[in-house]
């Protein structure tokens, strides 16, 4: 009975204990960074506050409701992905749940990286598996760690496709992120090279509770590239959301944007992401606006009414669903799930 109840106050004392970090003073402190970073964009690239607002208010209601709701077809799409991932590399027995329940979970972790500094985002969402699901928390990040690969030399095809229509620029700017997503291919596969090759090695030299967890780790990631067909077009159903959206807002807008850009500016959002704050807060508005204003014949306000839409959409709608979500699972969550979790926590979970 004692068990139970310590089983019971530690399950009630985990869940406050991130409703404070994502309520946090740091949480505060980066939409606060956001609306700043939005001073910037304005001043750095002298846009008219007036022209600008006309260009957003101007904007096709229609097209706007199509692009959020397509938008969200990419948490979907994402979930049912990871989900297949987890079942490659699950251990026998293990049940893996739902489309539904993947979905959420990615779509809490976008919140996360949306609200928290240094994208932790996939740390919470595997967290949040290994303590509702019982999970390996070190076998579910190999599996996140697969994902990001495949999404990463997703980027660099698309990349690559759309790059040759832009030459007519005579802008370099194109090669540049062309060459950021190609390296970043290029350090991922030297690091799934360097896990299979001195993964005997390291499993000699490191403390046993390590070697257990990088086993476990290496697992995940490693098992994940099973079915690898059927893992890339839910991910190019994930990025065709994505780029679809963008154009619905470019169309929304009554632009004339050549849709090789749009694919092009889809893609730099989301390398502009990895700057590690809050949901790329500063460098997507200002790498997004000023590429479309190289890159096109948009003006700066022009440009930066289509950033701030965009980002409404992948930014701040992403915060208030995203809050929404947390507290809705919150309340729901019944006071008995993590007792297992809490048992096992130093020995099957980690």
């Amino acid at each position: 009975m004692a068990e139970d109840q310590h089983s019971q106050d530690g399950s009630e004392s985990v869940r406050p204990s991130i409703l404070r970090r994502v309520l946090s003073l740091p949480a505060i402190v980066s939409m606060a960074l956001a609306a700043l970073f939005l001073v910037f964009m304005v001043t750095r690239f002298d846009v008219d506050l007036g022209t600008m607002w006309d260009e957003v208010t101007g904007a096709n209601p229609w097209y706007l409701i199509l692009a959020f709701l397509v938008h969200y077809t990419t948490f979907l799409f994402r979930g049912i992905r990871w989900r297949l991932l987890l079942q490659n590399a699950a251990v026998d027995g293990e049940q893996v749940p739902g489309a539904f329940y993947c979905s959420q979970l990615v779509l809490l972790s976008w919140f996360a990286n949306s609200v928290g500094w240094l994208r932790l985002g996939d740390a919470y969402r595997a967290y949040l598996y290994r303590d509702e699901q019982d999970g390996s928390f070190s076998r579910t990040i190999g599996t996140i760690l697969a994902e990001r690969s495949l999404d990463t030399v997703l980027v660099a095809l698309l990349l690559l496709g759309a790059v040759p229509f832009l030459l007519d620029s005579g802008d370099s700017v194109t090669w540049v992120v062309l060459g950021l997503a190609v390296s970043l291919v290029g350090g991922l596969a030297v690091i799934l090279v360097a896990m299979t090759w001195a993964r005997g090695l390291l499993l000699q030299k490191m403390p046993p509770w390590m070697a257990l967890r990088y086993e476990r780790f290496h697992q995940g990631t490693m098992g994940s590239f099973q079915r690898v067909p059927m893992a890339t077009v839910w991910g190019l159903l994930g990025w065709t959301a994505e780029i679809s959206r963008m154009f619905l807002v470019v169309e929304a807008l009554g632009y004339d944007i050549s849709f090789s850009l749009v694919v092009f500016l889809t893609l730099a959002n989301s390398l502009l992401t990895l700057v590690p704050t809050p949901g790329g807060v500063g460098a997507v508005e200002t790498g997004v606006g000023g590429l479309t204003v190289r890159l096109s014949s948009l003006t700066a306000n022009a440009a930066a009414a289509l950033v701030l839409i965009d980002r409404a959409i992948t930014y701040l709608s992403v915060i208030i669903l995203g809050a929404a979500l947390f507290v809705v699972r919150h309340a729901l969550q019944p006071t008995g799930i993590g007792n297992s979790r809490l048992d096992a926590d130093q020995a099957e979970n980690a």
